[in-house]
């Protein structure tokens, strides 16, 4: 019964302690503990090193690893290379324990996780022709792509879309939203439009592979 009621008691504390809001100046939980280096407005800022269960000495933007660093988690495993808003995001090289000896792993990372021995661009563009000018925007994460057309003088273009991949589809006259996508999601768009001149039609074509998550809108202009 006693150590029944001891191990609640050390649940409840570690709970309050790590439901507490972070304040800084290290705004990563595993590097909480002791601080040196630059600050701004109270956080790690600049070149600096922090020591809590992990360890990190590189640049800090706004409290968190940015740009170049290495990073030494608690298993003595190390990392380094480039970071993105506390994780391992760009060029690195991970030096890992393995029962005997260690093993490297050199690549690319993204949010944290290794993605290969090469950069995967967010979106590859191909076979364009026409008059047709792309814009593609990722506002953040999530699973969803939208395509419009947009042309000055005929607002019900109605595009021939052949999409490649795992999604559900619907339209609404010139707009066409795949959500629940898993990527990459290819597109082979075609469609017919006034030339600037308005004495002709131009037969525009074009193919966007996207190759990240998040939530895409892509609007293609003439």
């Amino acid at each position: 019964m006693k150590s029944a009621l001891i191990a609640f008691v050390i649940l409840f504390v570690s709970i309050c302690v790590y439901s507490q809001e972070i304040t800084g100046p290290v705004l990563k939980k595993e590097l909480i503990g002791k601080y040196e280096g630059d600050l701004k407005k109270g956080l790690a800022h600049g070149q600096g090193t922090a020591i809590g269960l992990d360890t990190y000495t590189g640049h800090f933007s706004k409290g968190l690893p940015e740009g170049q660093g290495t990073y030494t988690f608690s298993n003595h495993d190390v990392y380094r290379g480039e970071f993105s808003r506390g994780l391992c995001s760009g060029k690195g090289v991970l030096t890992y324990k393995k029962a005997v000896g260690d093993s490297i792993l050199e690549g690319y990372w993204e949010a944290g996780k290794y993605i290969g021995n090469k950069m995967v661009a967010p979106y590859e563009i191909s076979n364009k022709t026409g008059s047709v000018n792309p814009s593609i925007i990722n506002s953040g994460d999530g699973n969803k792509i939208e395509i419009v057309v947009m042309d000055p003088y005929n607002k019900y273009i109605i595009p021939q879309i052949m999409a490649m991949g795992q999604f559900t589809h619907q339209s609404y006259y010139q707009r066409n939203l795949y959500a629940d996508a898993v990527f990459p999601v290819t597109f082979d768009i075609r469609y017919s439009c006034t030339n600037k001149f308005r004495s002709g039609i131009i037969d525009s074509t074009i193919r966007i592979k996207i190759n990240k998550p998040g939530n895409w809108q892509i609007t293609l202009r003439n």
